[in-house]
């Protein structure tokens, strides 16, 4: 009997194990799923830069929409990158709502404006699938590098 309390022991060990590991390595939701960036330039000078951007890369703009809450107006802008959506389309449409695209807003904060995207992760997270974790691949450092080049 004491050899199997021990067996079931053990097996509770490496379950609390495997799953705490699991954990650590699957893409989690929070701040870092949100990428910021402030520039010199202004909001309208921000857009601009970032339409340039996509459409000297054969990216496809979507547009720019002026919103005003409560803390002062927001830009928010959509760019889709091609090659990405590429490999999400085979998967089915539905999965068109999260397609790879770059999800911007241009504010200001504190005189200064502020980019913030959100980071090609969040497909992983939302879609645990090799296919999406290989378009997230392939999505991250083409809409880091859009970022970088814009906030310069």
């Amino acid at each position: 009997m004491n050899n199997i309390k021990l067996c079931a022991a053990l097996v509770c060990c490496l379950l609390s194990i495997i799953s705490s590991e699991a954990s650590a390595q699957s893409p989690t939701a929070g701040d870092d799923l949100i990428l910021v960036r402030q520039t010199d330039k202004s909001p309208d000078a921000a857009v601009e830069a970032i339409r340039t951007y996509v459409e000297n890369r054969k990216w496809v703009y979507l547009g720019a929409n002026k919103v005003k809450p409560a803390q002062g107006e927001v830009i928010f802008v959509k760019v889709c990158v091609p090659e990405v959506a590429k490999l999400i389309f085979p998967l089915g449409l539905k999965f068109s709502a999260m397609l790879p695209c770059g999800n911007l807003g241009i504010y200001q904060n504190g005189g200064k404006t502020e980019i913030s995207m959100l980071h090609p992760r969040y497909m992983e997270v939302l879609v645990p699938n090799p296919e999406i974790e290989k378009a997230s691949a392939v999505a991250t450092p083409l809409l880091s590098e859009m970022l970088e080049a814009i906030v310069k």
